[in-house]
């Protein structure tokens, strides 16, 4: 059987190999939950917490035949803050193969999903100095850019942005640079965002990756933050991002890939978030359909 010692060694051992270091890490508070059934819940009674307190705080879950077990077990544990460091909730990620990868707080009286942003309280500092805000996927995302010296990033863990989250963004700045995956789930995410950015007059861009990289694994495989500096130089706005991605996926040297291509980009330059910006994307796609 694992004991305490050798489980927090498999989460430092998973930490290392993702090349983060113990600084980055503990100025994230990171944490780990034992795999036992009654860890917190045995600790916290010793302290004088009730079982209804903690199942209040999402800590504990009920069981079916009475009593309550520990929610989060065998999991590295990300705290969820406020703006003033103050832990509204957890998110979790497994070491082995359990089911779901992620485990999040549930909704509580202070932790609400909608608006959980991982690492806004460390953030909003430089994010005032460079008026601007990074916004990536994950959680090991924003801490690996931030061992690289890029301070102003925060984690939308999923690139399902919501009302909500732009909402507690934007009261430290209205430039805001989306580094999601190219892949189904982040392009799908991007009408919804260009949606949002238009209604609270915010500036968003997309920071284009090479390789398929996630911004992690680019800054742990020997670029460093200067590196991902200059691709946010590069970064396009994202209806240029979306027009780009429309027509490198049709065959603009026939009519019918014309016209399909066409039929999809109508929709997306709507969208735009000034007449000016629309104008001018809709000369580049005239002359790109021909």
């Amino acid at each position: 059987p694992s004991t305490p010692r050798t489980e927090t060694d498999r989460a430092r051992s998973y930490l290392n190999g993702r090349g983060l270091a113990e600084a980055v890490c503990r100025q994230y508070r990171l944490g780990f939950s034992l795999s036992g059934w009654a860890h917190l819940r045995d600790a916290a009674a010793k302290k004088g917490f009730s079982e209804r307190e903690l199942t209040d705080a999402g800590l504990v879950v009920p069981g079916k035949k009475g009593g309550v077990y520990d929610r989060f077990r065998g999991r590295l544990m990300f705290p969820l803050a406020d703006e003033r460091g103050r832990v509204l909730g957890f998110g979790a990620r497994t070491l082995g193969d359990d089911k779901p990868k992620y485990l999040n707080s549930p909704e509580t009286m202070l932790y609400h999903k909608s608006e959980a942003l991982f690492g806004l309280d460390q953030a909003k500092a430089s994010a005032a100095k460079e008026d601007r805000l990074f916004v990536v996927e994950g959680y090991t995302d924003v801490i690996a850019l931030v061992q690289a010296g890029v301070t102003n990033v925060v984690a939308s863990m999923g690139t399902a942005f919501t009302e909500e989250q732009v909402n507690r963004l934007k009261r430290h700045t209205h430039n805001l640079f989306l580094c999601f995956d190219a892949d189904a789930a982040g392009l799908g995410a991007m009408s919804r965002a260009l949606e949002l950015a238009k209604r609270h007059g915010l500036t968003m861009r997309m920071v284009r990756i090479p390789d398929g990289l996630d911004p992690a694994d680019f800054v742990l495989s020997g670029h460093d933050g200067e590196a991902f500096r200059l691709l946010a130089g590069q970064a396009q706005t994202l209806l240029q991002f979306q027009i780009h991605t429309v027509l490198a996926s049709h065959d603009l040297q026939t009519v019918d890939g014309r016209t399909r291509a066409f039929a999809v980009l109508r929709g997306i330059l709507v969208q735009a978030a000034s007449p000016l910006e629309r104008d001018e994307e809709v000369r580049y796609v005239a002359d790109r359909l021909q």
